[in-house]
């Protein structure tokens, strides 16, 4: 019973509409899965309640529906089958068949020519489109296939009888099934292309699972991947390398830059038994870690599971569209034979005008924009904002958010770069020269991100230099040295001293307690 409740996740491509998400969770639901979802977007299939003896009949099952269940999650099929060569090579002949409406060169004119410029398209879209269509009207679940199918072999069937009777000019639409072919090609390779950047993503997070790490075992270093790390291994990190696993620093200080998780664009100093976050970056310092949280109790991996989570959860308006795309594609055939009905029969318009306003019809109907854009545009939102640093729970959230009125940020390295530079500089009594030389021999002593960004713009003047004997940073606070003649320096946050400068200055520079200079800094959007 306990394997039978094991969440099982395949990759099936093939899938290019709701509809064949719809049928797949059809036939999966037929066949007692629970807890099913189907993503058409990113070929993702999911359930549950199936125990682990019946997979390979579920395979076999929803191969039989024409899709194409994929043995690894990360294999991508051949170039020599893949969408963008089909498309490729319907645009090779669709163009020049196509430029025959703004030409007058004879040959692209000649039915035969235009015949054996379609025909290859035609097959190409027929083992595509018309396989697809012919299961799913056999799996009675009609996709937008269908629609496809329908309209170009109607434009081709017309064009190829016209040709045969050599009946004219009004009889030859081999432009109009090229180009729906290609058309719809186009839309699903632009289509991949959006929801490859998007779940990219996800991969890029994944590929933290697999950064280099360096275990400390009877004072010898091993070298391993960060998926192989257990808890309760010592694990050494030097400057500059990313922190393999979650853990509880053991020696040194060093430090982190979190933005991948945080936002915070400045690295976090860590201390002795400080946590520490796998897939940070050690920006600066050497420590050595005790491993406490590998996994999937890391928060790398409930990061990528809320991702996916997210992505799977459906909005109101996508679930909206599902319902619709069911019965769009048969209500969408009846309306288009009616057209043909009424303009023919009672309209009395031409066969060739009666029937083209036939194929329009379906072809203006496919793909449903309801059914096809919805759960890409939500995939590529959460995808992007991912890719960002930005975490949105769910299609559900995004749509809430168009009645926000006021929204909070935290600024620094949010809205802001993190790096910052000095906007002005106000002295009190003192050369502008000497103030500058001052807080760059200062800022020389600490490692923090904002007197990195000091350093580069100050520079120390050899007439101006200072021999300090002690030097001291305190955190949240800033330096205080003391001279070899005594004087004290301090170089730190206008709202500390005897007096708040905050309203005017980010930092003051005080000599003996009395301030000779106030500091702006400012941060680019």
């Amino acid at each position: 019973m306990k394997e039978s409740n094991v969440q099982t996740e395949l990759n099936v491509s093939g899938m290019h509409c709701a509809n064949c998400a719809i049928s797949i969770h059809k036939y999966l639901e037929n066949n007692g899965a629970k807890d099913i979802y189907v993503d058409f977007a990113s070929d993702e299939v999911k359930f549950s309640e199936i125990p682990l003896e019946q997979i390979p009949v579920l395979v076999k099952g929803i191969e039989s529906l024409g899709y194409k269940v994929m043995e690894g999650k990360d294999k991508k099929p051949s170039f020599w089958k893949s969408i963008e060569l089909k498309f490729l090579c319907c645009l090779i002949f669709t163009i020049p068949l196509w430029s025959h409406m703004f030409t007058n060169l004879p040959i692209l004119h000649d039915p035969f020519i235009q015949l054996a410029l379609c025909a290859p398209v035609y097959i190409i879209g027929f083992s595509y489109f018309g396989i697809s269509a012919f299961r799913s009207i056999w799996n009675k679940m009609p996709n937008m296939d269908v629609l496809i199918f329908i309209g170009s072999t109607a434009a081709f069937a017309y064009s190829l009888i016209g040709t045969y009777y050599n009946l004219g000019h009004d009889y030859q639409f081999y432009e109009t099934c090229a180009t729906i072919i290609t058309l719809v090609f186009l839309g699903n390779v632009l289509e991949k292309r959006a929801v490859t950047k998007t779940t990219s993503a996800i991969k890029e997070l994944v590929k933290y699972q697999d950064i280099p790490a360096i275990k400390i075992e009877n004072d010898q270093e091993v070298e391993l991947l960060a998926r192989e790390i257990k808890s309760g291994d010592i694990l050494k990190v030097n400057s500059g390398n990313l922190i393999p696993a979650d853990g509880d620093i053991l020696e040194g200080q060093a430090w982190v830059d979190e933005s991948m998780l945080t936002g915070e664009s400045l690295p976090i100093e860590k201390l002795k038994y400080d946590a520490v976050i796998g897939g940070t970056l050690l920006t600066e310092g050497n420590i050595r870690i005790v491993a406490t949280k590998v996994g999937s109790k890391s928060v790398l991996y409930q990061i990528i599971q809320l991702t996916k989570d997210a992505q799977s959860k459906k909005p109101p308006i996508q679930k909206f569209g599902d319902k619709v795309a069911a019965y769009f594609v048969p209500i969408v055939v009846t309306i288009s034979f009616f057209t043909f009905f009424v303009t023919y029969f009672i309209a009395q318009l031409p066969l060739q005008q009666s029937l083209m306003n036939a194929i329009a019809t379906l072809v203006v109907s496919c793909p449903c924009a309801m059914g096809l854009a919805t759960p890409t545009a939500v995939m590529v939102g959460l995808g992007r904002a991912a890719k960002s640093g930005i975490l949105i729970k769910g299609g559900s959230t995004i749509e809430e958010m168009s009645d926000l009125k006021q929204m909070v940020f935290d600024k620094t390295g949010t809205l802001t770069t993190g790096d910052f530079n000095i906007k002005a500089i106000q002295t009190f009594g003192i050369e502008q020269s000497q103030v500058e030389s001052i807080i760059a021999q200062l800022e020389s002593y600490s490692s923090h991100p904002i007197a990195k960004s000091i350093r580069k713009q100050l520079q120390e003047i050899k007439s101006y230099r200072i021999i300090f004997k002690e030097v001291n940073e305190i955190k949240g606070k800033g330096i205080f040295a003391t001279d070899t003649n005594g004087n004290n320096y301090s170089i730190c946050n206008a709202k500390l001293g005897e007096k708040d400068y905050s309203n005017r200055y980010d930092l003051t520079l005080t000599i003996n307690g009395v301030v000779i200079a106030g500091i702006v800094l400012e941060d680019q959007i």
